[in-house]
């Protein structure tokens, strides 16, 4: 599946593009691909062709151009038919089609091989007969093979020579017989008939100018006989066609170089009369496909309605007979066509139907919206709030969120707030790799900086990695594939090149894997996005010496825990379940370890969006979904149940996690060996948070040695926070943050009398509890009960009694608990501490 997918990326403006590639029953592949009904077969085609003098010309440079590209990308093909050069007539362009048979197939290796007419085979082909196939016909095959084909067809719509009335052996001994008495160079001079062309002056004129190209094309001997880049220059050395139209190429972010590093300006669809009739044709062939399938397309169905892959009882096909050395006569008989080698072409007229009462608008969208064009959204807007499922399966939905993201990416990376913006409500499949890509801020020459790293030389990680390689997602068909083994291997490498600081632990394959899954024929971003990814989300997680690193990060979910889920942190710890059994491959992989691949694209869809944070808030939201299990379960049993992890609601997960990230304050998850960030999120558009929001939020940076945080159960908020939460209460109501923290004072009556904090609360620590280690029922007490579920701020003068006090609260099962850093002593001179009235 690997060589077939990098066929299937292979994207070039005068090649039939290679869609998908399914695989059905019995190992059969299904291939989809760019089709156009008009070829060099269509005698009206060949017949312009052969008088219009542009015309030639751009079929001439249109397949030299794909020639070359195919020669650039190590993809040969073993010749050209006329059924091969289609013609797109939309785009006034003329393409290759099929130009993969011979690769996919292992030039007959792997499947019956199907070269087509053998008289358009070069003759260094036809050399080793009929039967050639796999190794002996691949080493064969030469650059020039095609150029060959591509000389004999112009001779034949040129009227140079006619050869449709000899047989493929006729034709076969004629043209090795003049090759092997080397009397005349190349075909076209042993063939042309300066007579044969009639009077037809401008195909004379043709002939003429075309001269030199046709005797390079048709050359005997390969060794002399140039490739098509060589040829592509001599052509434009040579001939000159002023009339000839020129083509701009639409910039496709989709396949082309992403991000881009040059001007986009053409890559608006020019809006013609033909184009605004039927704008869905102004669609890429991928975005079609897509569309098609959500439309109810079906490739399998289209072949069973065709008469092919019939469902058939499996005993049909046993022999008839079978010895006991194993040989068999009277093979099973097959009701139905085998389909191998059979164009089937898709209907595309359901497609058509169901979008036909669509808005011209909406193929067209402005990125700053006018009221015109928000009227034709508003339909796409309401969809918001329907689950995921439903969006990524409703054809009109996703037409115009391609649409949407085709244009974003036109412009990125001035538009990456707008992509981030889209991100947050959802991601359409087709454009997920570069959505990812824009997520994490790819930008710059990507291409040049990945093939200037060193991915060959030997390491010291070599032997893990080839160990963990081909045990990384293997379920995958993709995955598994020799090919994405390698390419693995290769951006492994190159990230421990490029990051000397760092080393190789397991875990980093699967950290890898959705990114080369993703852009699987572009190597440069995936490793970019990987390298982005690592460096935001699992910084300093790959140092050689990474405990220090793994158990802050530890604590710190431990604390999250008790902050959110109170009764079961209280439960786990009690059972010494801790997060150090269960949670270390979930944060070193970001889940990968732990949910399929088609599970973490849509998991990675909202963690993107989040800070360094945000997986802390996944896993509590893991525990969540598990709760009522994990209060029944003991510690054998918790054990047990993550072994073998349960399939849970991705969406659900990720809903929670987003409710508790919000109400969360951002010093609950500092941490000292986070990236540093030089600019303030509040000054910053670079974060949002996983639901789209942008509001401001203090840093909260506070540092805490890593046996103090592993010591306390809930986590620390500095003063400046409060503050800005109180703020953000009394702007935004009690919408979000849970409303004003309720702050208590834990220091001894007198303490509080002569100072404290403004609106808090006064219980002593040493008298707040009874002998059952409950709350005394106090004035104050109750007001702390009566606030169950709001921000609570337990303060003492240095931080001794807060600790502790927050622990017990803990215990007592109230959620939300958080410890003042550095107490309120250092709070006296700032102004903020006063003598509470009589009344407080």
């Amino acid at each position: 599946m690997g060589t077939f997918r990098r066929i299937v990326s292979i994207r070039q403006e005068n090649l039939c593009a290679y869609v998908d590639v399914i695989r059905g029953k019995h190992d059969r592949l299904m291939i989809v691909a760019e089709f156009h009904s008009k070829n060099l077969t269509d005698i009206s085609l060949r017949s312009r062709l052969s008088s219009d003098q542009p015309a030639l010309f751009s079929l001439s440079t249109d397949i030299i151009r794909g020639l070359a590209f195919l020669n650039r990308h190590d993809l040969l093909p073993l010749s050209l038919t006329p059924e091969m050069i289609t013609y797109d007539e939309r785009n006034n362009i003329f393409k290759i089609a099929d130009f993969a048979s011979s690769n996919l197939t292992g030039f007959g290796s792997f499947a019956p091989l199907r070269p087509g007419d053998a008289r358009y085979l070069a003759p260094e082909l036809l050399l080793l007969g009929p039967t050639a196939h796999g190794a002996a016909l691949q080493a064969a095959v030469v650059p020039s093979s095609a150029v060959w084909s591509l000389g004999v067809i112009l001779c034949e719509i040129l009227q140079i020579a006619d050869f449709s009335s000899l047989s493929v052996a006729q034709w076969v001994s004629l043209i090795l017989g003049d090759a092997l008495k080397k009397k005349h160079p190349s075909f076209y001079e042993s063939t042309r008939d300066p007579q044969a062309t009639g009077e037809n002056s401008t195909q004379t004129s043709v002939i003429a100018s075309l001269d030199e190209v046709l005797r390079d094309c048709t050359t005997y001997f390969p060794s002399l006989r140039p490739g098509p880049v060589t040829v592509l220059t001599k052509f434009h050395e040579t001939v000159t066609f002023s009339d000839s139209p020129v083509r701009s190429r639409l910039y496709d972010p989709l396949w082309d170089v992403f991000p881009p590093v040059t001007l986009r300006c053409r890559s608006e669809v020019v809006k013609t009369p033909e184009v605004l009739k039927v704008p869905l044709a102004s669609r890429g062939i991928d975005e079609l496909y897509r569309l098609w399938t959500l439309a109810g397309g079906d490739v399998l169905g289209e072949l069973r309605a065709q008469g092919f892959a019939a469902e058939e009882p499996a005993i049909l096909s046993l022999p008839q007979l079978s010895t006991g050395e194993q040989t068999t006569f009277a093979k099973g008989h097959r009701t139905s066509a085998d389909p191998s080698g059979t164009l089937v072409v898709l209907n595309m007229k359901p497609l058509l139907e169901r979008l036909d009462d669509v808005a011209k608008e909406v193929y067209f969208p402005l990125l700053l919206r006018s009221d015109d064009a928000i009227r034709y959204l508003t339909d796409y807007d309401e969809m918001r709030d329907l689950p995921l499922v439903i969006r990524e399966n409703n054809l009109k939905y996703q037409l115009h969120r391609q649409i949407l993201f085709h244009r974003l990416f036109c412009g990125y990376p001035f538009t990456q707030a707008m992509i981030k913006k889209e991100a947050a409500m959802d991601v359409p499949p087709l454009y997920r790799a570069r959505t990812w890509a824009a997520l994490l801020g790819i930008k710059g020459d990507i291409v040049n900086d990945y093939e200037s790293i060193d991915k060959d030389s030997p390491c010291s990680s070599d032997r893990q990695i080839e160990v963990d390689i081909p045990r990384c997602h293997q379920y995958n068909s993709l995955m598994s594939s020799m090919e994405a083994h390698v390419k693995l291997k290769r951006i492994l490498k190159a990230w421990i090149a490029d990051h000397p600081q760092f080393v190789y632990w397991q875990g980093l394959d699967s950290l890898s894997a959705p990114f080369v899954y993703l852009n699987f024929s572009d190597e440069p971003l995936a490793y970019a996005c990987l390298s982005a990814f690592v460096t935001k989300y699992v910084h300093s997680f790959f140092l050689k010496d990474n405990t220090p690193v793994i158990q802050e990060y530890l604590a710190v979910f431990s604390h999250l825990l008790a902050f959110h889920d109170p009764i079961l942190a209280t439960h786990l710890s009690g059972i010494g379940f801790l997060p150090e059994l269960y949670s270390i491959p979930w944060f070193l992989t970001m889940f990968t370890h732990v949910f399929p691949l088609h599970k973490i694209f849509h998991l990675w869809d909202q963690l993107l969006l989040g800070d360094e944070s945000f997986p802390l808030f996944i896993g509590l939201s893991l525990l969540t979904q598990l709760r009522s299990q994990l209060l029944s379960c003991g510690f054998n049993e918790c054990i047990l149940l993550f072994s073998d992890f349960p399939d849970l609601d991705i969406q659900q997960c990720l809903n929670r996690a987003k409710d508790m990230f919000n109400v969360t304050p951002k010093c609950a998850t500092f941490r000292n060996h986070a990236r540093n960030v030089s600019v303030s999120k509040k000054d910053s558009d670079s974060e949002v948070s996983p639901d789209g929001d942008t509001s401001a939020s203090p840093e909260g940076a506070h540092v805490l040695d890593l046996e103090t945080l592993k010591t306390e159960t809930c986590p620390r908020i500095t003063w400046e926070e409060i503050q800005w939460l109180n703020n953000f209460s009394r702007q935004n109501g009690s919408k979000r943050r849970n409303g004003r923290p309720l702050l208590v004072d834990v220091r001894t009556a007198d303490e509080f009398l002569r100072g404290t904090l403004a609106h808090s609360v006064n219980i002593p620590f040493l008298t707040a509890f009874n002998a059952d280690g409950e709350l005394l029922s106090t004035f104050e007490s109750r007001t702390l009960e009566e606030g169950r579920g709001k921000l609570v701020v337990v303060f003492d003068g240095k931080c001794t009694m807060a600790p502790k006090f927050a622990s017990e609260l803990v215990r007592l099962g109230f959620p939300h608990v958080t410890i003042l850093h550095h107490g309120i002593d250092h709070l006296k001179t700032s102004g903020f501490v006063s003598v509470p009235s009589s009344s407080t």
